[in-house]
């Protein structure tokens, strides 16, 4: 899993597994079938016929996966377990990647190895900037080049060293590690497909052996059972097998969905507690607009009256009562 450089193309390790593993788990199935199962199959219904009951001995594990049916069921199967063990190691792959940063907790230190992220203490922006540099300096040659976790922290010190706000530096990682969880589970469609698939054609394989019973339902009316019960014996051992199948593949989908959600879950909590934990919101003065200078003396008071306007003197003289003279 990378966010940085995804494995695209039909030469990479993924684009084999997806094309060429398909292939190869049908033809190597095939030859089972081709050089094992059937010839005994075959032996056994020859021995039948011709009264050989001593050599007619067939496993029942034989009988039960006899059919087309079972076969494309199996080699669906197959390739479905190759997808999964190629995500189970790149999930332990990007787990491993947190032992770098705290070999204390996580079983040992491996190089390249960042101490910074160990301790507890404040980190500023200008340690952030010098940290981003290192990071990428130090992963762009070793195994961690396209992990998840350093490509994280480096985008986080970068924003962190460009705003110096933590607001947007958790917003920056939470959008990372939500993308890569998005990426995880995309990446699990074709195993939910292949197990969606696995039980249709069990199905297809029942509704051809029923299919193939009614057609030999005249052989039954005439005393001879055999043809029909082994085209339905073809119907449900089909079915069982499918279902089985199925069942065991979504197990192991969902085991691995946990682990991957466990692993964002830890990369969640170690770029909280190791990073953004210890930043700190400093924003920087306003100097663009003028202090407002105080100064302890009291405003100088005016001793000379204000003036009363010509309209006011009038107003006055209009409300002073007349005397008339004694």
């Amino acid at each position: 899993m990378s966010l940085r450089n995804q494995e695209r193309g039909l030469f990479t390790v993924k684009g084999l597994i997806f094309s060429l593993g398909l292939i190869a788990s049908f033809v190597f199935v095939g030859s089972i079938y081709a050089g094992l199962l059937r010839p005994a199959i075959e032996r056994s219904t020859l021995a039948a016929n011709f009264g050989l009951f001593e050599d007619s001995s067939v496993p029942p594990l034989f009988i039960l996966l006899n059919g087309y049916e079972q076969q494309i069921c199996i080699s669906l199967f197959m390739w479905a377990c190759m997808i999964l063990l190629y995500k189970a190691y790149s999930l332990r792959h990007e787990s491993s990647a947190l032992a770098h940063f705290t070999p204390s907790s996580e079983g040992g230190g491996k190089a390249p190895h960042f101490p910074v992220f160990e301790s507890l203490k404040p980190l500023s922006r200008d340690d952030a900037s010098t940290v981003s540099r290192d990071l990428d300096e130090r992963t762009r040659s070793t195994s961690l080049q396209n992990m998840v976790l350093p490509y994280v922290l480096a985008r986080g010190l970068e924003r962190y060293h460009l705003t110096g706000e933590v607001q947007e530096v958790t917003e920056t990682i939470s959008g990372r590690l939500d993308i890569a969880a998005e990426q995880q589970e995309s990446e699990l469609s074709m195993l939910r497909y292949i197990a969606w698939a696995i039980p249709s054609i069990g199905f297809i394989g029942t509704v051809r052996g029923i299919g193939l019973a009614l057609q030999r339902a005249d052989e039954a009316l005439e005393g001879d059972i055999s043809g029909v019960t082994s085209a339905l014996g073809l119907a449900f051992n089909s079915t069982l097998i499918a279902l089985i199948l199925s069942i065991v593949l979504m197990l192991f989908i969902h085991l691995l969905q946990a682990n991957q959600e466990g692993l964002i879950i830890r990369l969640q909590t170690f770029c909280r507690e190791r990073f953004i934990d210890r930043l700190k919101d400093r924003p920087e003065e306003d100097t663009t607009l003028p202090r407002k200078e105080s100064t302890d003396e009291p405003p100088e008071s005016d001793s000379t009256p204000p003036t009363p306007s010509p309209a006011k003197s009038s107003a006055k003289s209009k409300e002073t009562p007349k005397t008339n003279p004694a």
